[in-house]
């Protein structure tokens, strides 16, 4: 996916969604959101660029707080040269929290933290002839290796029972396998979609005598 085009979409829709903000903010405590996206994500050093899906859920403790569940599957990989180690498996679980700055309306901004781990495996072609033709593959076990995230995002909440989101984050991590070239996990994912929301608790309306 191309940077310029993600960053101009994000610049759109931010004034899509300010114009549209209403005077009172709709998240609150209890409040449970859900999504499943396709996450585009490029590893700095290894000059990979992934795709995965992703499903998370987060449920808020306050208007400010919330906690945030995440799965992600690696789906496949581009980029790999012939010299270069590529990763069979690269998928994750993890779990943190989240920050969210406090609007006026339905714009939800916020910053997430979230460790977690991975199981990632590895391989790399190794050429008997023409690249394009003979190849074998040398491949290695998989292992668990911890991870780090952190990021930025926000959701706007258009109405009762779903949202839009967009959000970038930062993932730190290394796979922690004996292969002869060791892999870094530090990749930047953006993703964006549709959630979804529900109240698990309703508030209990006070009545005045």
């Amino acid at each position: 996916m191309n940077p310029k085009k993600i960053i101009l979409l994000f610049v759109c829709f931010s004034n899509v969604v300010f114009a549209q903000q209403e005077n009172t903010q709709f998240i609150h405590n209890h409040l449970v959101r859900a999504d499943a996206s396709i996450v585009a994500g490029y590893l700095f050093k290894e000059n990979i660029n992934n795709v995965h899906v992703n499903g998370s859920a987060e449920y808020y403790l306050d208007n400010k707080v919330s906690i945030r569940g995440s799965a992600c599957y690696l789906l496949g990989s581009t980029g790999l040269t012939k010299d270069s180690m590529g990763l069979k498996d690269f998928h994750s679980i993890m779990l943190g929290g989240v920050y969210h700055f406090t609007t006026n309306g339905h714009f939800d901004p916020y910053f997430i933290f979230q460790p977690g781990i991975a199981y990632t495996s590895s391989y790399k072609a190794k050429y008997l002839g023409d690249p394009n033709e003979n190849t074998k593959v040398a491949t290695y076990a998989g292992v668990f290796s911890p991870l780090a995230t952190a990021g930025l995002g926000f959701n706007y909440y258009f109405q009762r029972f779903a949202h839009l989101f967009v959000e970038t984050r930062y993932v730190y991590g290394r796979h922690l396998s004996q292969a002869p070239s060791p892999i870094s996990l530090q990749e930047l994912r953006v993703t964006f979609g549709l959630g979804f929301n529900l109240f698990i608790i309703k508030d209990k309306k006070t009545i005045s005598s």
